[in-house]
Formats: structure tokens, sequence, C-alpha cells
């Protein structure tokens, strides 16, 4: 167990910590009267608990006037945890309205606390609830922003600041890169406004007409990683820079002042990390297919390998499969359209920005990719290959419903995995709540756990969306059947 005092920790970057360490387990905090509990599934905030009537889902289900006073007091029992399982049984509201309730409730719950000016808080590392127990929430780290944004006490907000003179920076290869959290205007530009390490009080500084939003930002990014303090930073890079460095000035050595073609192709190839597409080709944006094309020929006959030295071989190279890799992107109507959506959410230059959207691009890339072959696997009955391609495609696009059914409809192959399958059809519903095949593998996940009246309510739900649909029909007659 660990404790913490909110006085000396508070609560952003108390959950912070548990989001960035993947921690699975229980988040008590204590502020008499108040005592809540958080419960983590590896740094996911999965399920909340309060001793105070007032917080229950229940109260806040009637509040809602989703469920009437008698049916609630009906509904639930003694133990808190049990509420999310019981709502769902109770076949109440669709799917899609059942979850959306359980996350504005969650959230009520959550969001209060990172304002708290003092209390105790307790990390106990356990098992993790089981699925069926679980609210699978969009994203726990836009919730965690969302709690920062909500901070209305000056004195906490300082305290999450930390020391003032430690510099900060953008994390490298982030989990939650700046384009993928859920920034106002604002807060995007102020975000992006971070290139290099600098004493936390100066960047705030540059700031001073909106220094309230500007302090949340960093409290927001240093929880959730996307900041980080440079005395985290990995040790070894001063080397390994000073390695390329050198090897660059070997490399203009041996080429000589007098062949200024190589240096110039060198330094090119050396810039090519800090240009997008566009830059690289020399292009506009509104430039047609025809001019990408010309572009991209025009640049490889100006950097024909055969025409250079030898000794400048591997950058002529790297210039080769960028401008391969630009021209391919934006003659593609599809990928084109998603490259400019992601260039136009970058407000003002981050040095190496563009290396963060190609990163971006290539994870969509591979979990589509991985999708597919795994569909291959799956139907030859390599359940395990199927396994592993899926689990990265799932983490590099969380919000895959396809891809989170077919690792649950894999795993559940193993008896032993079931519960991950069950916490893998519950993803998948979360990602989208239509998805009624996920809802049908569900309910026969149910159905084969012996859990009888959970299997009827996935069956129910499915003709709630299809009314005439024949196997949740077929599944639902034969369980009342019984």
């Amino acid at each position: 167990m660990s404790l913490e005092r909110i006085e000396i920790t508070p609560v952003a970057v108390i959950v912070g910590e548990v989001l960035q360490q993947r921690r699975t387990g229980s988040l008590t905090i204590l502020k008499p009267p108040m005592r809540k509990v958080l419960y983590w599934s590896q740094g996911e905030l999965v399920m909340a608990a309060s001793a105070e009537p007032h917080d229950s889902l229940a109260d806040f289900l009637v509040r809602r006037g989703a469920v009437p006073a008698d049916r609630a007091l009906q509904l639930f029992g003694d133990d808190p945890n049990d509420v999310v399982a019981r709502l769902h049984e109770s076949g109440l509201l669709d799917l899609s309205a059942r979850q959306t309730l359980l996350r504005e409730w969650l959230t009520s719950q959550f969001l209060p606390l990172f304002s708290l000016d003092e209390g105790t808080s307790a990390f106990t590392d356990e098992e993790a609830l089981p699925p069926e127990k679980r609210i699978f929430l969009q994203s726990t780290a836009a919730l965690i922003v969302d709690g920062v944004r909500s901070i209305t006490n000056g004195l906490v907000l300082r305290r999450s600041l930390g020391d003032l003179k430690r510099p900060i920076q953008p994390a490298r290869n982030p989990r939650f890169p700046i384009e993928a959290l859920p920034l106002g205007e604002q807060e995007r530009a102020i975000a992006a406004a971070l290139h290099e390490p600098v004493a936390t009080e100066s960047f705030l500084r540059h700031f001073s007409a909106h220094s309230l939003v500007a302090a949340k930002v960093v409290v927001a990014l240093l929880a959730v990683g996307t900041f980080t303090a440079v005395e985290e930073q990995v040790r070894d890079e001063p080397p390994a820079s000073a390695d390329d460095m050198q090897r660059d000035l070997e490399l203009l050595a041996a080429i000589g002042s007098s062949d200024q073609r190589s240096l110039r192709a060198v330094a090119f190839s050396r810039r090519l990390s800090t240009l997008d597409h566009y830059q690289v080709l020399d292009v506009p944006r509104a430039a047609t297919r025809q001019q990408l094309v010309a572009a991209a020929d025009a640049l490889r006959k100006r950097y024909d390998a055969a025409t250079y030295p030898a000794i400048v071989r591997d950058a002529i190279q790297t210039i080769h499969r960028r401008v391969d890799e630009a021209v391919n992107v934006l003659k593609d109507a599809a990928r084109r359209g998603a490259y400019d959506k992601l260039l136009t959410t970058r407000t003002g230059e981050l040095r190496g920005g563009e290396i963060a959207i190609q990163q971006r691009m290539n994870q969509r890339s591979i979990a589509e990719h991985n999708f597919a072959k795994a569909k291959e696997l799956s139907a030859q009955g390599d359940y395990y290959g199927a396994i592993v391609l899926l689990k990265q495609a799932v983490q590099f696009l969380p919000d895959h419903a396809e891809a989170w059914h077919l690792l649950g409809a894999c795993q559940e192959r193993n008896p032993r995995w079931r519960r991950e399958a069950a916490e893998s059809f519950q993803r998948a519903l979360s990602a989208d709540p239509n998805l009624v095949d996920a809802m049908i593998s569900l309910g026969d996940l149910y159905k084969a756990e012996g859990l009888a009246s959970r299997a009827q309510t996935c069956y129910e739900d499915v003709l709630k969306i299809a009314p005439d649909h024949p196997q949740a029909r077929s599944r639902l007659d034969a369980l009342r059947k019984r």
C-alpha cells in the first residue's frame, strides 16, 4: 500500500502516476466524512464506490429520471461493486443509454476530487474487478484533463504545478500526444508552444494574459505524460546526440568543402524529420495529383544515387524513402484527408512534430494491417497468432470495435481466458454500442458461464437494435424455455 497526503501530492499528480504506471488496484481518497474508492485496471479508471447515499448510482439514476425511486431500491443491493452488473441485468433502457449514464455517473464521482486541498490517499495493488462490474470509459486520460480543467482552488493548482524552477519538456513518443487529447484551441496552442526544456515558471510567463489556462495545461499534460520533467529523461541521450554529431562531422570532413552538391544533399536529409509531406515535395497544400507526382520525380532525379559519391549513399536513400512516403500518402485521397486532418490539429510549430504525425499514421496503418491479418489467422485456427496481432491493433486504435470483438472471440477459445474475452467484448461495445455481433458473443459467453440473466439481457439488447435478428431471437427463446 502506498500512502500520500493530498496537501503534499494533489489528486491530479496521484491519478496521473496511476495512469502512467498502468497500475491495477484500488485508490482510496479520504477526507472525513468523505470516503471514496476508485478502482483501476492497467491504469484505466473502471469503477468508483462511496459510502455516501447521495453518491450512489441508484440516487444518480433517480435524479436523472432514468429509474423510479422504488425500482432503484429493488435494483441495487448492499455491494456497491455490483451496481454495474445489476443495471445491465435489469434490462432497463437500451445498452447505449445505460453506458452513457454509467460514464456520466463515474465522471461525477471523479472530477470533484481534483479540487481537494487536504486528505489522505492510499493505493492498494490488487486484482482488477471482473469485466461485468466495470464501467468502460472512452479515455481515462481525457477524463484527467477534464479533472484538471475543473480545479477551482488556486492553492491546489499551485501545488499541482510542483517546483516552478523545474524544467519541463515534451515527452518523447508519448502515449497520449497532444493531437489525441480533448484540448480547446487555446489550450492546444499553449501545449504546442513547448519546444524544448524550459523552467515551468518561464514557460508560464509567456502566457501572462492566460496564466490560469496555461497552468492547467501544464498540470494536465504532466499528469498524462505528454509533458515530462527534465530530470526524468533518459540519461544516455546526450552521449547519443554527441555520437550523431561526431558522425556528421566525420561525414562532412570526408566529403570536403568543394563538393557543395553532396553537402546540400546531406543537409536536406537531416532536415527531413522537421518537414511535413508538402514541404518535402515543395508543393502547396492544394497541389493536384499531377503536381505531386511531378515534384516527386524531380526530387528523385535531383538526388539520383548514381550521380553522388558512395559516401553519401545513406543520405540519398533516406531522401528517396521520404519522397516515396510523401507522394504515396498525398496522392491517395483517403490517406491525404487523414493526413491533412492531423496537420490542421497542430497549431504552432513543434520541433519534430512531423515525426509524431507520421508515427500516428503509421500506427493506424499497422493496426488495420494487423486486424486484416488476424482475421486470416483466426479463420485458419491460429488464435494465438491472431491475439498477438490484435493486442497491438487495439493498443494503436483503442476505438476499433471490430478488433476488440475479434480479440474476444479468439480469447474465449481458451477457457482460462474467458474473463479477458468478456472484457474485450465490453470494450468493443464501449467503442460501438450498436455492434450486435459483440452483444451476441458476450451473451453466449455469459450463457456458457451459467449467467443466464446476463445472457438474456444481451440478447434483448440486440433485439432493441435489430428487432428481427434471428440469432438473438432463437437464443432468447431457448433461454426462456429452460
